[in-house]
């Protein structure tokens, strides 16, 4: 997926299960509101680990 991107594009991987990730864990919740508010891109290959469900 991270070549269909291209060179602009950058994958953020979550390591668990399910759809959608958002609100999976502090890791996730964070870089992803880090991109939506203050335009952080994360660095290529930024993964989260996965979170059991509760």
């Amino acid at each position: 997926m991270q070549q269909q991107l291209g060179r602009y594009g950058v994958l953020l991987t979550y390591q668990g299960w399910g759809h959608g990730s958002y609100g999976k864990g502090p890791c996730m919740h964070t870089t992803i509101d880090n991109y939506l508010i203050d335009k952080d891109v994360p660095k290529r290959g930024t993964s989260c680990p996965a979170v059991m469900p509760a």
